[in-house]
């Protein structure tokens, strides 16, 4: 459905506010979370339509979605969608025949709009990992825009964290853009020393053009996606 200017203008200027205050460090990091969450929720409903409109023309999840399914062929392989929000990675993969889905996000508005959408099996409550059972493990872990947005989104802690629910040989693929992997919040270090160690496999690293709108104040205009996929080896 075509987003009113207003809602759509006002989505910009409340998400892009928070941001700012969020990755210049004016916020702590438990208030920028909650603030973040507060202007989902509020959102939530409208979340699709704001995504596909001309305020973010986002398409990485499609772009995600296609490499998953060009990198495997075995769609009855157990998949993870983190940070699933309402269900557009999820739904990508599923139109593409992968079945076997779980999504799992902190936010419960986004995620009552995933559960409508009756493509995952399961539907996890969860701040990182910390909501899904212990046992559950899967044949790859995904995230399309969720990750390195700012401080209180995952970041590689978060990677760490998933090879506990990620079998051995199996992989975990993320999309975000690419200028976010430099920022000054992103540390390597425990993924550089999972790597060295060799408990884990950096398998690539894909740059993607136009996966969503470049915005006024952004310096790439290219809008460059990067496709991380790592394979837990131990």
């Amino acid at each position: 459905m075509p987003v009113d200017q207003a809602v759509g203008e006002q989505w910009h200027s409340d998400f892009q506010k928070v941001m700012h205050k969020a990755r210049s460090g004016v916020l702590s990091v438990g208030d920028e979370f909650t603030d973040q969450q507060a202007i989902y929720s509020k959102y939530a409903e409208q979340y699709d339509d704001i995504i596909h409109s001309e305020f973010e023309e986002y398409v990485g999840f499609h772009l995600l979605a296609n490499h998953i399914t060009d990198m495997f062929g075995d769609k009855s392989m157990r998949i993870l969608d983190l940070g699933c929000g309402t269900g557009l990675l999820g739904e990508s993969l599923h139109s593409r025949n992968w079945k076997n889905l779980d999504g799992s996000d902190c936010n419960r508005e986004l995620l009552k709009v995933a559960e409508r959408r009756k493509i995952y099996k399961n539907v996890y409550t969860s701040k990182g990992v910390d909501g899904l059972p212990a046992e559950r493990v899967y044949d790859i872990a995904c995230s399309s825009g969720t990750f390195f947005l700012s401080p209180s989104h995952p970041g590689t802690e978060t990677i760490v964290d998933l090879c506990r629910h990620v079998k051995r040989g199996g992989s975990i693929m993320i999309l975000t853009k690419k200028e976010y992997l430099g920022k000054e919040f992103v540390m390597w270090e425990r993924v550089n020393e999972m790597l060295r160690k060799n408990l884990l496999e950096e398998v690539e690293r894909v740059f993607m053009p136009g996966y969503r709108k470049p915005f006024d104040h952004e310096t790439d205009r290219l809008s460059m996606a990067a496709i991380l996929h790592y394979r837990v080896v131990e």
